[in-house]
């Protein structure tokens, strides 16, 4: 008899057991076959929204030495704008993409990530960063032979091809460097992976919104503060730490909000606040940043670092928190406004991929062909960012999104619009 009851505990435990493991696979399935609209379109748009930014910035005052189009006519509510968005769009793409790599992982283990990623990001990067290169020197040289309204960085390019060893700039993987610092992030996220931190207490307590809103931004601090504010872009042909300690913690953090996906939820509640705390944190900040960043200036900190002031340290932390909390505002207007499908923004974001591949020659073509043309900015600021953006989905109808190179950047075609 006793034996017998042995033998039932024994077969109830096997039972529960077994049904725990049917349930987990379930559950694993139902997340692996789930997508996630408002992640997709808020990643699209975090990509278009760069056609925007880069376009205002020839009507920059900050950067209006800097930029090769910089116009003569500019307005301090264009650095307003385009510099707030550039706190956080950049920081929710890598989330995001943070986000999307652990499903992946999940889905096809290390080795078939690395071989997605090689194919998706890896091999256009290969491609298009030679094609970009000669597309935006070749107009560089249209431009300082045919434009007659020089602008500073034009002028001074043309003295220097004229000047027999004249240094040259460093080599700059340009608005393709997102891709380049991909690579690397996959890399860092399948050794997570492979040492199971994923599913250790760990993702328990970094996805506690206390971590998330105050200890989460205090980590990008170190990295930041050997970085001018506004950041720049890291675009040289290696990895650069700061970039790790900025873009790879939110890359990293999207990871792991995969497997706690109730902290989007969450943001909800906090979603005002945190918005008004970030514009009034943004309005200081901006009260503080220099009026004009001079080509001197950029080439003083590339040799002797930024000097560590007061002011610089203050300027960091704003630019952390607001980066942080922005990014979770996103995440939380995003979840509940554009969750829903509509064939409308999945074309989008299936577009947005090869449109900011190709954006900035384009953007740059068009802003030089303006430079020798009187309007009014913003009318400026319309034609070549929308122009820009019409060209990209254009192009992407007619010669990407049917092709094996609309296979290569968005993997096998899905049907969109309904027949």
């Amino acid at each position: 008899m006793s034996q017998a009851n042995s033998s039932i505990e024994s077969n109830k435990a096997s039972l529960e057991h077994t049904e725990s493991l049917i349930s987990e696979h379930e559950e694993t399935a139902r997340i692996n076959n789930t997508r996630y609209h408002y992640m997709d379109n808020l990643r699209a748009l975090a990509m278009l929204l760069g056609i925007f930014f880069h376009a205002s910035l020839a009507y920059s005052p900050l950067v209006s030495e800097l930029w090769l189009a910089a116009e003569t006519q500019n307005s301090i509510v264009v650095d307003f704008v385009a510099w707030f968005s550039h706190l956080f769009r950049m920081p929710l793409f890598f989330l995001i993409a943070g986000f999307f790599t652990l499903m992946l992982l999940e889905k096809r283990g290390a080795a078939g990530l690395l071989k997605n990623r090689g194919l998706r990001i890896g091999l256009p990067f290969v491609i298009f960063l030679p094609l970009s290169l000669v597309s935006v020197i070749g107009g560089i040289m249209w431009a300082i032979t045919n434009v007659e309204n020089q602008t500073t960085m034009l002028e001074m390019i043309k003295v220097r091809s004229e000047t027999p060893g004249a240094e040259q700039p460093p080599f700059s993987t340009m608005h393709l460097w997102f891709l380049f610092n991909l690579l690397w992030f996959y890399l860092v996220a399948v050794l997570v992976y492979k040492l199971k931190i994923h599913q250790s207490k760990f993702v328990d307590m970094i996805t506690s919104h206390w971590f998330a809103l105050i200890v989460l931004p205090a980590l990008m601090i170190p990295a930041m503060l050997t970085q001018t504010v506004p950041h720049p872009a890291a675009e040289r042909i290696y990895p650069e730490i700061w970039s790790l300690g900025f873009n790879g913690i939110f890359f990293m953090y999207g990871f792991f909000l995969f497997k706690k996906q109730s902290f989007v939820q969450g943001l909800d509640k906090h979603k005002y606040w945190m918005l008004v705390v970030s514009l009034a944190a943004y309005c200081y900040l901006f009260s503080i940043l220099p009026e004009k960043l001079s080509f001197e200036d950029a080439m003083r900190h590339v040799a002797e670092g930024i000097p560590l002031t007061l002011t610089h340290v203050i300027q960091v932390i704003l630019e952390c928190y607001i980066a942080v909390y922005m990014t979770f505002v996103c995440l939380a207007f995003g979840r509940r406004f554009l969750e829903k499908e509509s064939v409308y923004f999945r074309y989008i974001a299936d577009s947005s991929y090869w449109i900011y591949i190709l954006h900035l020659p384009v953007l740059f073509f068009i802003q030089y062909l303006l430079l020798d043309i009187e309007l009014n900015m913003w009318v400026e600021f319309l034609i070549s960012s929308f122009g820009t953006l019409a060209i990209g989905l254009v192009t992407y109808a007619l010669l990407v999104r049917a092709t094996p190179l609309g296979k290569l950047l968005n993997g096998k075609r899905q049907p969109v619009f309904p027949n």
